[in-house]
């Protein structure tokens, strides 16, 4: 999920939030971790109904169990915000709506390579992430298909870095200007090849509906001159009969 904030094409600024997608596994885990904590809270309550020692340990557990459950909720929530100004991106994490912390800072012009993370056509990555020492996700999920992936070189640590974000059409039209020449030409042929491909996938199309509807109408006349040929034959018993009696 994302959402556009702000943007000022004359002044080379705009502002895009993109929400993480929790995956199964860390959604599994919350659920797990939640049914952990309330029943020791139901079990420590219920014991200290025998044992009256254990009420300061009960109203304990009930308090942690509370917070636990109270920082989970929170923090599971995780928005991204991308800011961009005058050739410069700037990424903060966003936890709980709250809690930021920027993550990276680097100039467009310092990419050195950017693609999709999952290529459309095989479902592979196109680059493997474990080979590099510093990864900096900023992405909905690893996933999605809108996720690239970026070699950058990151002002807060002053080194490269392979930098995963889901950048928008709106967001790609403001920094596209600042690409390498290298750059603007690969994105320039990948968009004239979607093109090419959505015109093949409609001419197909057009191509098919046409087919259909040949077939229709052929089966159409089939079909009517059986019936032709079944009224006659019907009209030609009626006839022989009569010509009997």
């Amino acid at each position: 999920m994302e959402k556009y904030m702000q943007v000022d094409s004359m002044n080379n600024y705009c502002e895009q939030i993109v929400k993480k997608k929790m995956s199964p596994q860390t959604v599994s885990g919350i659920v797990i971790g939640l049914i952990l904590v309330t029943i020791i809270v139901f079990v420590s309550v219920y014991l200290s109904t025998y044992f009256g020692w254990l009420v300061p340990v009960a109203l304990l557990m009930f308090g942690l169990g509370a917070y636990l459950i109270y920082y989970i909720i929170v923090n599971s929530g995780v928005e991204y915000e991308y800011t961009f100004v005058m050739g410069e991106l700037r990424i903060d994490r966003i936890k709980g709506k709250a809690r930021r912390k920027r993550i990276t800072v680097f100039d467009v012009k310092s990419i050195d390579k950017m693609d999709k993370l999952i290529d459309p056509e095989t479902g592979k990555r196109n680059i493997d992430i474990s080979k590099h020492s510093l990864v900096l996700r900023a992405a909905i999920n690893e996933t999605d298909p809108s996720t690239y992936y970026v070699i950058i070189h990151d002002k807060i640590r002053q080194k490269p870095a392979v930098l995963l974000f889901c950048p928008d059409e709106r967001t790609m039209s403001m920094i596209q200007p600042y690409f390498s020449i290298a750059l603007k030409k690969k994105f320039f042929m990948a968009k004239n090849e979607e093109k090419k491909k959505a015109a093949e996938s409609k001419e197909k199309n057009i191509d098919v509906k046409k087919t259909e509807t040949k077939e229709s109408f052929v089966e159409q006349e089939v079909k009517a001159e059986k019936q032709e040929s079944k009224s006659s034959k019907n009209a030609k018993t009626s006839k022989n009969k009569k010509n009997k009696k």
